[in-house]
């Protein structure tokens, strides 16, 4: 040891940059032993990061006029309006429209007017916006754009505002269809989603992503000059022609590449079909809860009454209510088509019920209705798709008019009062001769009767008329004394 120290003693210089050596070496080795086990427990993050900015490769959204660009889109517009509640009939009628926007190559404006909607819709529009092969522009012309309208909005290649309205408020909250009442969320498992949500889908579009999560966190609300002095939108426009005119030549960033906006001031509206309609009609939260209200305490009561009939129109309004609480659209309409077909077959066994075949052909119109028609993955083109529905609406047609005649002749049938049949007033002719003490036969309607004369005697051959009948003989008379009796008591 005290060599050991001597030596050292003896050569300070040596052993401080062998001790230095040393230390430098077993540092390295701990750094490099460390970040080799880190990357073998993250693998999965790493290689999720690096596909990320592997997709995203080059800049999205607003490019302005200068940048370059791989082809052009144009020279039309087209444009849908999504107004009141963003629902599963919104998110239908968007991709609808995307994808014909695609087919015409024609960049596709959303006009925004809603207070809000449902997150998992909302989520859905945006990766079709993020998937679009041409740009997507989303535009609050009037009104606002408030929650899931808000989150569209930034989400789009280029986001523009008109003056006085308003954007922001994107806390969620929980919906309770049955009473109606909502609840904010303030859970960081559901919030940090989508403020990551935001990170990856608005960031990558030049959006202020800090001001994006004040929308979040704190309900922020912005005008459209604060929005476009924060860098939440790209531009102000006063309606759609001005926003049109401020676009053309301007270059903007699609998942595929740039593309210029090429544009002769032409617009087309892209008008959702009846599925949506329908949908968007049931997706009303009162309607909603008041169908399923109905339909619950028609199928308890009729069920507990004994009246199975009028369960199925409970059914169906039941139906009605899941589908406008967010049930699948696609499940309802099958739901629907089979339940109405398996009705119209009981009512074909079971006459009488006519609220089960009535109601059933209901189900079957509206199963057609919300079959989904023109949408990406549809295996059949739109214009075939129309005309099969068209068919199908047109025989749908023509069985509700034919059971509603049935059903209005077996009303009026009812309500007739009932007729007894009388043989008094019939005309025949005599077999026999006949008088009031002697019986004899006679021909009437088409049958053969036991008769006696009325009054005075009757020949054979002569033309009779029932006067009356005491058990299986008729009373007649001759018919011209019948004829004569009747004028002179007129």
């Amino acid at each position: 040891m005290r060599l050991t120290v001597t030596r050292s003693a003896t050569h300070p210089i040596r052993a401080s940059v062998a001790a230095a050596v040393l230390y430098t070496s077993l540092l390295t080795l701990a750094i490099v032993t460390g970040l080799a086990l880190h990357t073998n427990t993250h693998t999965t993050t790493a290689t999720r990061v690096s596909l990320e900015e592997a997709t995203i490769s080059h800049r999205l959204g607003y490019l302005g006029k200068n940048a370059s660009y791989s082809r052009v889109v144009g020279p039309a517009v087209m444009y849908i309006k999504v107004t009141g509640v963003i629902d599963s009939a919104i998110e239908d009628y968007v991709k609808s429209a995307i994808a014909e926007a695609e087919r015409e190559n024609v960049p596709l404006v959303i006009i925004l007017d809603t207070p809000g909607g449902y997150l998992d819709n909302a989520l859905n529009i945006v990766y079709a916006i993020d998937n679009s092969k041409v740009p997507v522009i989303g535009f609050v012309e009037n009104g606002w754009a408030l929650s899931a309208g808000t989150l569209i909005l930034v989400c789009t290649h280029v986001a523009a505002m008109a003056p006085g309205t308003q954007i922001g408020s994107m806390q969620p909250v929980l919906y309770n269809p049955t009473t109606g009442q909502y609840q904010p969320v303030n859970e960081s498992k559901i919030i940090n989603p989508i403020l990551k949500f935001l990170d990856v889908h608005a960031a990558s579009k030049g959006r202020n992503i800090t001001e994006l999560h004040r929308f979040v966190l704190d309900n922020d609300n912005l005008g459209p000059q604060e929005a476009l002095r924060y860098h939440v939108i790209d531009l102000i426009a006063d309606n759609l022609p001005d926003l049109i005119a401020k676009l053309n030549g301007s270059v903007v960033g699609i998942s595929s590449g740039n593309v210029k906006l090429v544009l002769d001031g032409s617009v087309e509206y892209y008008s959702p079909g009846l599925r949506v309609y329908v949908l968007h009609a049931l997706s009303d939260p009162i309607l909603s809860g008041l169908l399923l209200t109905l339909g619950t305490l028609i199928v308890l009561f009729t069920l507990a009454a004994g009246h199975p009939a009028m369960a199925s129109l409970g059914a169906l309004l039941l139906i009605l209510g899941l589908a406008g609480s967010g049930f699948n659209p696609n499940y309802t309409a099958l739901l629907l088509i089979i339940l109405g077909a398996t009705l119209l077959f009981i009512e074909i066994h079971t006459p009488g019920f006519g609220i089960i075949g009535g109601t059933g052909i209901v189900m079957l119109l509206i199963g057609i209705a919300l079959l989904p028609v023109g949408a990406r993955g549809f295996t059949v083109s739109p214009l075939y798709a129309r005309q099969i529905l068209l068919a199908l609406y047109s025989i749908g047609g023509v069985l509700g008019a034919f059971t509603a005649f049935a059903v209005y002749k077996i009303i009026k049938v009812r309500k007739k009062s009932p007729v007894v049949w009388s043989i008094v007033g019939a005309v025949g002719e005599a077999l026999d001769d006949l008088d009031s003490e002697r019986e004899g036969f006679v021909f009437v309607e088409g049958e053969y009767w036991k008769a006696r004369s009325a009054s005075g005697p009757i020949k054979r051959g002569e033309r009779v008329v029932v006067v009356g009948k005491e058990g299986p003989v008729l009373i007649v008379r001759r018919v011209d004394e019948a004829s004569s009796g009747t004028q002179s008591r007129t």
